[in-house]
């Protein structure tokens, strides 16, 4: 198994596009996970017409994205907290919390241990069984000597869910052992069952939680960069903001976070069409030489035994994938897909059908 991660993720079209000496706009990007859909149109406006606004700094508060979160989520503003995207308020928060020893399940998100690194925190790997899933065994793991844990729902790159009677376990006895607890959900909002999964309830019971959200995923936004988190605990939240420059929110990345939140009818018909893809991909991908693990958003992990070379294969192709060899408890055969739009998903399942 790997036992060390590298600072690799998916996206990096720009860098791919160089090395194979093509345009960016001739590689079809199935690392990346975002809505099929787009940027919504109101977004795009929206940011066409800050223009003008780019004159001024931007709110350091983000005073009206903020009380537009308030309204959509329901949560209290002193509960928010904005950032330069996720990663940028992962880093925030191993600043404010400077943990000491940190359970961390694997595989994981690879940001997570680079914030935590960033501080010299001691990170213990939970490593999850071969269904990767998180279960009731991870309780017996967690100790008073941890100060610090993250839990991804649904994983990434697994795009396995976490049931909410589980989590809330483990909220009880982190509580009682003194333990912050991340749990990103920033995939989460694409699932049509969020609300019966989402601990965003819960914020004033359990002030040692710490919820990870992004505009990145559900409105295809990843170059505006632009995320949030919600805590109960105003002085965490406090020592986050503290922890990072002031205008780490654009006047642009405002403006679109306030029009993306009042895109209704687009949040709709992204769940929809992801879920009517992901079920023709399901099908698809089960009938591949591959072993196929049960995700419930806009990507599907899987290993291909044996294959090591599956993503270079595919580049050939004019198709980029996630190798995911550079995750902890992962090893050189696992392999992370998008699902995008009908035309793109059929044009992945050929290549893959001609690579594997």
């Amino acid at each position: 198994m790997k036992t060390k991660q590298t600072a690799a993720h998916g996206g990096n079209i720009y860098k791919k596009a160089r090395e194979l000496g093509i345009p960016e706009s001739d590689i079809l990007d199935f690392s990346a996970n975002l809505s099929p859909l787009g940027i919504p149109e109101g977004v795009k406006k929206s940011m066409m017409d800050a223009i003008e606004g780019l004159i001024n700094y931007p709110d350091p508060d983000c005073t009206v994205l903020t009380e537009a979160i308030a309204a959509f989520d329901g949560v209290e503003t002193s509960q928010i907290l904005c950032g330069n995207g996720g990663a940028d308020l992962l880093f925030r928060l191993a600043l404010a919390l400077k943990p000491k020893r940190v359970l961390l399940p694997v595989p994981a998100f690879v940001e997570y241990e680079e914030a935590l690194k960033s501080v010299d925190a001691q990170v213990e790997h939970f490593y999850l069984e071969q269904d990767f899933l998180i279960k009731e065994n991870l309780l017996d793991a967690m100790k008073a000597a941890h100060d610090f844990m993250v839990i991804c729902n649904p994983n990434n790159p697994t795009g396995l869910l976490v049931e909410r009677e589980l989590l809330l376990r483990i909220l009880d006895k982190a509580k009682k052992l003194n333990i912050t607890v991340l749990v990103d959900e920033c995939f989460l909002e694409i699932y049509p069952k969020e609300q019966d999964y989402t601990l965003k309830g819960y914020l004033r019971q359990y002030p040692n939680l710490i919820i990870l959200k992004s505009f990145t995923k559900m409105y295809a936004i990843p170059g505006v960069r632009l995320g949030y988190v919600f805590c109960g605990d105003e002085e965490l939240l406090y020592k986050m903001k503290a922890s990072g420059q002031a205008w780490s929110v654009s006047h642009f990345a405002q403006a679109a976070g306030v029009a993306a939140l009042k895109e209704s009818d687009y949040r709709k018909e992204t769940i929809a069409l992801i879920a009517t893809e992901n079920a023709f991909l399901k099908e698809e991908l089960a009938k591949l030489p591959i072993v196929l693990y049960e995700g419930v958003v806009n990507y599907f992990f899987f290993r291909a035994p044996g294959i090591t070379d599956l993503d270079k294969r595919m580049e050939k192709h004019g198709i980029m994938i996630r190798n995911c060899s550079n995750y902890v408890n992962l090893g050189p055969d696992y392999f992370r897909v998008a699902v995008r739009n009908r035309e793109d998903n059929v044009r992945l399942l050929e290549a893959l059908k001609k690579s594997l």
